[in-house]
């Protein structure tokens, strides 16, 4: 049992770490994009030190942000998944009940989000 939460302590690094720089990339690429296909105003009326501050500014706030957000999200989801496995081999009817709540959870989240 040790060799095997150690090894889903690694999966879990590797995932996180993945998960990481994948977004990262991507959200780097997306702002780089939108910044290099901004008008000629844009440019004209900031000028360039303001735009390389704000842009180096932007993306580490978001390496931060997305690298704490991110292994909470999973550590959230594995805490959640282990509860769930731990409470149905203690008791296997809490599965029915557990399906249950996860359908009425999507049916309302479902609702809320319907647009107006």
């Amino acid at each position: 049992m040790v060799l095997g939460f150690i090894l889903f302590c690694v999966l879990r690094a590797q995932a996180a770490f993945w998960l990481v720089i994948s977004s990262s990339t991507s959200l780097h690429n997306a702002i780089s994009k939108q910044v290099l296909r901004a008008q000629i105003l844009f440019f004209d009326s900031n000028p360039i030190g303001r735009i390389v501050t704000r842009f180096a500014k932007d993306c580490s706030i978001l390496d931060n942000v997305i690298a704490v957000f991110i292994i909470y999200v999973i550590s959230g989801a594995l805490r959640t998944l282990t509860v769930i496995i731990t409470l149905g081999i203690i008791n296997p009817w809490l599965f029915f009940a557990i399906a249950v709540a996860v359908v009425l959870m999507i049916y309302i989240l479902r609702r809320s989000m319907k647009p107006m």
